[in-house]
């Protein structure tokens, strides 16, 4: 078995792309709904799919009628196993689908280049990349030492139940990932194709999601005042937040990056009974880290914060921050084995060493990470039609055609490198 991979076997793999194959995986996926919570019928299309591949396929149940779909081609041993990473659930669901084609969930081919609808940026386009590499190898007749794992999981989207919101549409941020890894999908190495636009993403900020409940008194509208309306006082811990926010950034800057600090949401009162006072005002955090950085940092921050604006405004007394959800960031190393193999077949493929960079977003890689399997992000979506990098919010999702058939090439080199290939 050889580890230095061969360039003919590189070419000989690339010539067996199926480019026709490759556009209806994808455009199949697409027209399947699968917002969180409703990932079973996506799952099982996948399960069938890496079924009919060649791989060892397992639909995994993990509650609420949802699935994993786990695939795993055995390699002839002697090779390391490089898994395929990717989530089932779409960043948004059917009800915004008038927004735009790439809202739909149907798929729409645009002049033989560009796929859109919903999911096709985020990310059932790489889940089509995973399967299609791994077919061209088995075509060209090259086995593995290694396996190759493909893990099509639900539940990734950055959603969580919190107060009445519950149930298995708030259940995201990684629940299907951490259940695939404590039962089975393991690999020595793992790519995440999230849509980077080709940027390899070693390094992912952590996520801490903090309540802040501002206290006020239940009132009829006749004998309310303004001073204890809770909406009223959230304002002072509102500006307090917002003079914290470019303090916290500029502190935790690492290089040009820094993280984010979003208010994501306020609930207070009841709109239809508009001649009550709300007995509170709750106001909703996300707080990004560094990838060094623990949640409890950013929580104990902003802890920090509500004391000192509760002290200098005694009105605010029993005011509270409490946390509900933290993931922690994580990173690996520009030498590790995954990145250098990745850079080198990127370079080799496409002619230059891709970017790389830190994400304030939020993936499964970190999960992994934090399980000993070393993960990066690095995927083909991630521009758009009109040029530029990201995201649409006009039309919606969208992948470019080209730019996936060039990713999978140097998905195949990484395969055959990282594998080995048994002569």
């Amino acid at each position: 078995m050889s580890k230095t991979v061969n360039s003919d076997l590189v070419t000989k793999a690339i010539e067996q792309i199926d480019r026709d194959r490759l556009v209806k995986l994808v455009m199949d996926l697409v027209d399947i709904p699968s917002p969180t919570g409703e990932e079973e019928c996506v799952a099982r299309a996948v399960h069938s799919e890496l079924g009919d591949a060649g791989f060892d396929a397992t639909l995994q149940p993990i509650g609420d009628d949802r699935y994993n779909a786990i695939g795993r081609l055995q390699g002839q041993g002697g090779g390391k196993s490089l898994m395929f990473n990717g989530h089932l659930d779409t960043s948004f669901g059917p009800e915004q689908a008038h927004r735009g084609i790439g809202y739909e969930c149907k798929a729409t081919l645009i002049d033989d280049e560009w796929i859109y609808g919903m999911g096709s940026f985020n990310m059932k386009s790489a889940m089509g990349t995973y399967i299609t590499a791994a077919e061209a190898i088995q075509k060209a007749g090259i086995k593995l030492g290694g396996d190759i794992v493909i893990a099509g999981v639900a539940g990734e989207i950055e959603k969580a139940p919190v107060n009445e919101y519950e149930g298995r549409q708030y259940q995201g941020y990684g629940v299907g990932t951490k259940y695939a890894i404590t039962h089975g999908a393991v690999a020595d190495f793992c790519i995440l194709g999230e849509p980077t636009n080709m940027m390899l993403i070693p390094r992912h900020c952590g996520t801490t999601w903090v309540k802040i409940t501002v206290p006020g008194r239940l009132i009829h509208t006749a004998w309310s005042d303004v001073d204890s309306n809770a909406i009223n006082k959230s304002r002072k811990v509102l500006d307090a937040i917002h003079t914290w926010i470019p303090d916290y950034c500029k502190r935790n800057q690492m290089g040009d990056f820094q993280p984010r600090v979003n208010v994501s949401a306020i609930e207070g009162g009841w709109p239809w009974r508009g001649a009550r006072t709300p007995d509170n005002c709750v106001i909703y955090l996300d707080v990004r880290s560094l990838p060094d950085q623990l949640p409890v940092d950013a929580y104990n921050e902003v802890r920090e914060v509500i004391r000192n604006v509760v002290n200098e405004n005694p009105e605010l007394e029993g005011t509270r921050a409490e946390i509900f959800v933290s993931a922690p960031g994580t990173s690996i190393p520009d030498d590790h084995e995954l990145i250098t193999t990745i850079v080198d077949a990127h370079t080799q493929q496409l002619g230059k060493a891709p970017e790389m960079g830190v994400e304030t977003w939020y993936s499964d890689a970190a999960h992994m990470n934090r399980y000993g399997i070393p993960t990066v992000n690095y995927g083909s979506a991630g521009r758009i039609k009109s040029g530029g990098g990201g995201f649409s919010t006009h039309q919606g999702e969208a992948v470019h055609i080209g730019d996936m058939l060039d990713i999978i090439k140097v998905y195949i080199q990484v395969l055959l490198t990282t594998c080995g290939v048994v002569e």
